[in-house]
């Protein structure tokens, strides 16, 4: 089974004398299994290759002994070897080698036939068997059935500690005293597509993880690889894959509360300081994606901020730096050259309101900071609940001017994403009982006027100079006349805009605040003002709280052949040394390119 003792089976099953052995068997497996490499993406069938029906039917020899043995191996390694420094040393390279081969067999025969069915079956005896019924039938992968199937505490335990052991080491590896005192494991990607396949096919391990464990454990390395991994080309799919985790896991109600612990690890990269919970971290490292990530993360800002929207209605206490970072985010995206950039640009504001509603509505007191920020932002807010359609043709005018070439262009950009990527990410709204939300609600608002405010000067004041500078080297053009707003833009826009709470909230406070600054001849410290937010109540002067809405990520065949693309990705840039085990020039999945080093 899972999670069993090597000392207890009664013989030498902890041996290491094999592991050359069981490399060269696993590297024969993977040759054998290499159906999807030489299978263009659009023509591609999880159930065509007969290799892997053979190898995950329910007669297939040892399969059951296979699963377990290889999800064993892998979960069981402990890269910190004897926990002293320098104690991988004495682990060789054939055993680590043997991990992440199993890591890369056990992804390949988890990501071909159907689902398996979670439900346990048992004979008269009561031991676990699988119906004929389902072993009958096409598609049928008993690796699948038997992943779907952990259901005890113990093997569920086992296999989140195990992930967070070894994902851990992806900075624990980088934040010693000693140099390379801690061996570094590289399968870290392959990890993550495990850790998918559990949160996908076992309902009870996502469960589980969520009210038994530690799941801030697992955050951390996660918005680490997304923070290391933000400008490097060759690591989009690495980001893709960790977004993918925290939509799915941010649709649980219980994983945003859990986010409220305090963060304390010290992570080795230049995340800005803060004093807060995992919530705070998400929102930094997601604001630091968007400010200075790839181009190519541009089609995922909304999965960003769904992120942000999904966890913010149980952050109870934002930090200063989260606070200021998000405000900053809503004039990023609110300013003229975003949200004249296509006429669907305003869905990312649509979004930040909702996370400011949220917080404010559920979690106002102690979350100061926020409040604060807003207030010192508000005529972001201002203007933008008194646009008018003069007011949005000049400024789109006079940002874009008569160009008939931009730089970037929001319409045309997801349209392009979405032939090249046939919507990988999918979402569906729910209530918090997880009933789906099909009503639209249109906001309503009021106009405020807003006090002008000095404009304060913080660490992120550039935010959108680097965004731009983000955005624009990509180099990428696109022709043709350029979005012009119009009143029917408009409305839809303000439709769809919850301003309402922002609005009354101002309304309120800018005075009190204003009058503050009067009474002590405009020399105010910062602390005193949070004082005051900390202890005033907007019982009775916000709008009636709304529903909480969580938009829970929803599977479909796009993503399954993004995960079995990128999964074969990263097994053949693995399997390339010393000796290639693909034909890189036969391969019909995904484009092999090889770059020229220089010989100086």
């Amino acid at each position: 089974g899972t999670g069993v003792d090597p000392a207890k089976l009664g013989y030498d099953a902890g041996t290491r004398k094999y592991d050359r052995n069981r490399i060269e068997v696993l590297r024969l497996l993977l040759s054998g299994l290499c159906d999807p490499l030489f299978s263009p993406a659009d023509e591609y069938n999880p159930l065509a290759s007969r290799w892997m029906a053979v190898a995950v039917a329910a007669d297939a020899p040892n399969g059951i002994c296979l699963f377990h043995s290889l999800l064993n191996t892998v979960l069981s390694y402990d890269p910190n070897g004897l926990g002293v420094p320098y104690g991988g040393a004495f682990a060789s390279d054939a055993h680590v080698r043997l991990v992440e081969l199993s890591a890369q067999v056990l992804c390949v025969l988890l990501d071909c036939g159907l689902p398996g069915n979670p439900e346990p079956v048992e004979n008269e005896a009561g031991e676990p068997i699988v119906e004929f019924d389902d072993a009958s039938r096409g598609g049928f992968n008993v690796f699948r059935t038997l992943l779907a199937r952990i259901r005890t505490a113990k093997e569920l335990t086992f296999i989140y500690k195990g992930f967070v052991r070894l994902l851990k080491n992806v900075y624990e590896s980088k934040n010693t005293y000693l140099p390379n005192s801690v061996g570094k494991l590289e399968c870290f990607q392959e990890l993550l597509v495990l850790f998918w396949k559990l949160l996908e096919e076992n309902p009870l391990f996502t469960q589980h993880i969520l009210t038994q464990c530690d799941v801030n454990e697992i955050v951390v390395p996660i918005c680490f690889l997304m923070y290391q991994s933000r400008r490097d080309p060759a690591q989009i799919g690495l980001v893709h894959i960790c977004t993918f985790v925290l939509l799915k896991l941010s649709g649980e109600r219980s994983f945003g509360v859990n986010l409220n612990k305090a963060f304390n690890t010290r992570l080795p990269c230049d995340l800005p300081l803060f004093n807060g919970s995992h919530s705070d971290l998400i929102s930094i490292t997601l604001h630091k994606l968007i400010v200075n990530g790839a181009y190519k993360l541009v089609p995922l800002y909304s999965c960003f901020i769904t992120i942000i929207c999904n966890i913010s209605p149980y952050w109870r206490k934002m930090s200063l730096v989260a606070a200021v970072k998000l405000v900053n985010l809503f004039e990023l995206f609110s300013s003229p050259k975003f949200l004249y950039s296509g006429e669907n640009a305003h869905r990312h504001i649509a979004l930040l309101l909702e996370v400011f509603n949220n917080v404010v509505q559920y979690q106002f007191t102690g979350n100061q900071h926020l409040v604060y920020a807003i207030i010192r932002r508000k005529d972001s807010f201002g203007r933008l609940a008194s646009l008018t359609l003069p007011k949005a043709i000049s400024q789109c005018n006079r940002v874009y001017g008569d160009q008939n070439t931009v730089q970037y262009d929001a319409d045309e950009d997801a349209r392009q994403h979405k032939l090249e990527h046939k919507d990988i990410v999918s979402t569906t709204k729910v209530d918090e009982s997880g009933n789906p939300v099909n009503r639209r609600k249109k906001a309503q608002f009021r106009k405020g006027r807003f006090q002008d405010d000095a404009d304060d000067n913080d660490s992120e004041s550039d935010a959108e100079s680097r965004a731009s500078a983000s955005i624009d080297s990509g180099g990428s053009s696109v022709a043709g006349d350029h979005f012009v707003p119009t009143e029917e833009w408009l409305g839809d826009l303000k439709a769809s805009l919850p301003l309402e709470t922002v609005t009354r909230l101002l309304q309120h406070l800018v005075p009190v605040v204003d009058e503050m600054c009067t009474r002590k001849d405009g020399v105010v410290d910062e602390v005193e003002i949070l004082e005051v937010l900390k202890d005033v109540t907007m019982v009775g002067l916000l709008p009636v709280p709304h529903a909480i809405v969580i938009r829970k990520y929803q599977p479909n065949q796009y993503t399954s052949l993004w995960f079995t693309a990128f999964l074969w990705g990263v097994i053949f840039l693995r399997n390339q040394s010393p000796i290639p085990l693909f034909n890189g020039d036969a391969i019909e999945l995904f484009q092999v390119s090889v770059a020229q080093q220089d010989d100086d």
